[in-house]
């Protein structure tokens, strides 16, 4: 019998790719690196403005708890469970440093 472990950068992944799918769905640039020495980051970026972009991980909040999207700093964005929201809150983040 085999059995299939996944790991938590494979589960961070999954997650990445879910958000990814909804923001290149309302027109925005993601790019996704899964560096096998560090935790899977995506890109995010407005196509007009691609100077303008935000780092993103998805992470366990506490061992014992579900995961989150957070920026790169440490800040949360909202629950994995949620992709909509989270890049909702990033298209605003990005928005709003585009329109200053």
């Amino acid at each position: 019998m085999s059995v299939q472990v996944i790991t938590e950068a494979e589960e961070a992944l999954g997650h990445l790719e879910h958000l990814t799918a909804e923001l290149r769905s309302r027109g925005w640039t993601v790019e996704v690196a899964a560096p096998h020495d560090r935790r899977p980051s995506a890109l995010v970026a407005d196509p007009r403005t691609p100077a303008l972009n935000e780092s993103v991980i998805a992470t366990r909040e506490r061992p014992d708890a579900g995961w989150s999207y957070f920026y790169a700093w440490g800040e949360r964005i909202a629950s994995c469970a949620d992709p909509a929201a989270a890049a909702a809150a990033l298209g605003g983040v990005l928005a709003a440093r585009r329109d200053n």
